[in-house]
Order: C-alpha cells, then sequence, then structure tokens
C-alpha cells in the first residue's frame, strides 16, 4: 500500500516538471517569433514587399458594386451611381451655357401717334359726371383716361390730326379751354431667346392690331355721317379673331420676370373684347357717338397698358 502510494507521488511530481518544461518553452519560442518579427518588419525586405502588395491592389478590378438584400431585391451602393450623378450636372450646366450664349432678340410693336381734344383734366369725380352728362346730351363722342392721378376726359380720336382739328371749335363752345392733344404710343421692345418665340408672334399681332384701329379710324373720318356698317362690322370681326389668337399666345408665357406683361396685356385685352360688343350694339342702333367713344376708349387703354409695363 506504501509502495504504491510513493509510486503515485513519484508519477505526479514528474507530470508537474513535464507542464512547466511546456510554458517555458512555449514562452522562449513566442519572444524569439516577436523579436524576429520586430527586426523583419524594419527590415528593407519587409518594405520592399509591402510596397508590392499595395500595387498589386491598385491594379486589382473593381468589383461589382451592386448587391441583393434579404429579399432578393439589387440594391446599388452610392458609388454606384456617382457616374450618373456626374454626367446630370453636366448636361444640366451645358443646357445653362447653351441658354446664355443663346442670342437674345428683340420683337418690337410699332411707336403711333393719335390725335384727339381734351375738354378737362380734374380729380373731382363729381364734376368729371357733369362734363360727361353735357356731352353725352350733345351726342359727342368722349372717353376719360388717368394719368397719374389726374382724369383726362377727351373727346374726338383719329390717326389724322387735321380731322380733329376740324372738330376743335365746335368743342370750344362747350369749353373755351378745349385744346388739340397728342397722344404718343411708345415703341414696344420684347427681348426674347429662341425659347420664348411666342413673344415674336404676340408682337407682330399687336402690330395687326394696331392696322386694324388705324382702318376703324378712317372709317369715322371719311364716313361721319353715314356710317358704312357692313364695313364697320367686318372691322369689329377682324379685331375679335386678333384678340382671341393674341390671348391664345399670352396664354403660354411661364416664366416669372413676364407675369406683369401677361397680367396687364390679359387685362387689356379683355377690355378691347367688351368694348367690341358694346361698339357693335350701339352703331346697330345708330348710337354713333357711344360707339367712336368706345374706340377712343380702346386707344386710351393701350396707353395705359404701355405705362403698366414701364
Amino acid at each position: 500500500m506504501n509502495k504504491r502510494r510513493s509510486i503515485y507521488k513519484g508519477f505526479n511530481k514528474r507530470r508537474k516538471n513535464r507542464v512547466i518544461k511546456i510554458y517555458i518553452v512555449g514562452a522562449s519560442i513566442c519572444l524569439i517569433c516577436g523579436y524576429g518579427y520586430i527586426q523583419f518588419k524594419n527590415s528593407n525586405m519587409f518594405n520592399s514587399i509591402k510596397e508590392k502588395v499595395a500595387s498589386i491592389e491598385l491594379k486589382a478590378p473593381f468589383f461589382d458594386l451592386k448587391k441583393s438584400n434579404d429579399n432578393g431585391l439589387e440594391t446599388v451602393d452610392y458609388n454606384d451611381i456617382s457616374k450618373e450623378i456626374d454626367k446630370i450636372k453636366e448636361e444640366n450646366n451645358e443646357a445653362k451655357i447653351d441658354e446664355v450664349n443663346e442670342d437674345v432678340k428683340v420683337a418690337k410693336v410699332k411707336g403711333w401717334n393719335v390725335y384727339t381734344i381734351q375738354v378737362a383734366s380734374v380729380e373731382d369725380k363729381d364734376e368729371i359726371s357733369k362734363i360727361e352728362e353735357v356731352l353725352s346730351k350733345e351726342k359727342v363722342p368722349f372717353s376719360t383716361i388717368n394719368i397719374e392721378g389726374v382724369n383726362k376726359v377727351q373727346t374726338y380720336v383719329s390717326f389724322d390730326k387735321e380731322s380733329i382739328r376740324n372738330h376743335l371749335e365746335g368743342i370750344r363752345v362747350l369749353y373755351p379751354d378745349a385744346f388739340l392733344a397728342e397722344v404718343k404710343m411708345p415703341v414696344l421692345s420684347l427681348e426674347y431667346t429662341s425659347k420664348y418665340s411666342y413673344l415674336e408672334t404676340i408682337s407682330e399681332q399687336l402690330g395687326s392690331l394696331i392696322d386694324n384701329f388705324e382702318l376703324e379710324s378712317k372709317l369715322w373720318t371719311d364716313n361721319k355721317n353715314n356710317i358704312n356698317l357692313e364695313e364697320y362690322n367686318t372691322i369689329l370681326t377682324n379685331r375679335k379673331t386678333m384678340v382671341k389668337n393674341i390671348e391664345k399666345e399670352v396664354s403660354k408665357i411661364d416664366y416669372k420676370g413676364a407675369e406683369v406683361f401677361k397680367s396687364n396685356l390679359t387685362t387689356y385685352l379683355n377690355n378691347v373684347d367688351k368694348n367690341i360688343e358694346e361698339a357693335s350694339k350701339s352703331a346697330n342702333e345708330q348710337n354713333y357717338n357711344i360707339s367712336e367713344g368706345i374706340f377712343l376708349n380702346s386707344l386710351q387703354g393701350y396707353l395705359t397698358f404701355i405705362n403698366s409695363i414701364q
């Protein structure tokens, strides 16, 4: 029994010594390897290998950046669309450059003058009503225009100066201070690029509208006592068509810089269209003074429109 115990004691002692030896050997190997790695890392050979590996990585082809999520749907990494974004930016920049470099054209509506007789320039509305009542009673065509806060009552109108001068003495019987006035309609200039070419069409149509006004002016001058209703109605019908065509082009205006122009021109065209209906009705009822007064109102309205956009 005692001998067996002594054998076990010796066996256990040998096992402990073996474990200690293993730890010592392992520690020694780690120290040697660690020291060797440090020396190798600091050597020129390590740096040379590192540079070659980096060079190989740079030359390696890119991987497909498209991946699939858990649902099997394809997703795209940000870098995958960067080229598309750059392309869009480039196209936008080219579009801006093209717009800047594009030639700017100018569409013009000719300037024109008409002549009228001004009988009063007052601010008091009650006084204006009294003047208009007298003119209506005497069957004198008239219309009132507000210029810089002052109401100007005018009678008769024509593109021909002498034809208006013939009415001056008759008006001075009623209003001694009446005088011949020249109303100058300024040139209307519209700058545009090819994108807004409809402004050229609008200017041409406004020019045709002015020519139409001139035809009516000649009609009143040549046929004062015996208006040719057929000719008159033809002029008004053509004018109505012109107004509708201009309105169609004006509706195309879609940029902020022309909002005032669009709004005020639309207002003027609506007034002209309304005047056509009233003028035709009055002429067919032989109230020619009212029709001629409405004609004057349409011409005054054009001046108001031009002044509103300058």
